[in-house]
């Protein structure tokens, strides 16, 4: 559940790039929730053909920490995160 105060930080197309993030936040203290859509199949191209994406949800007031715990790791976890 979401309130005014949360913000969408990005959209994760693999489970395990999902899983490597989120410990990374919890690593950091960055509280959490996520949300998954299905992904139309016209928009697949963009989400590197998922069908089904989790939306990280954040405190806006972690926006910048959060950001920097996700430009800090590694290549193939960033490869499938869209912001």
């Amino acid at each position: 559940m979401s309130t005014a105060t949360d913000v969408d930080l990005c959209s994760v197309t693999n489970v395990k790039a999902k899983e490597k993030l989120m410990y990374a936040l919890v690593k950091a203290g960055v509280s959490y929730a996520e949300r998954w859509e299905k992904v139309p199949l016209i928009k697949r191209k963009r989400y590197n053909g998922a069908k089904e994406v989790c939306i990280v949800i954040i405190h806006k007031a972690q926006m910048d920490l959060a950001k920097a715990v996700a430009d800090s790791l590694e290549e193939e976890v960033k490869q499938n995160i869209v912001w």
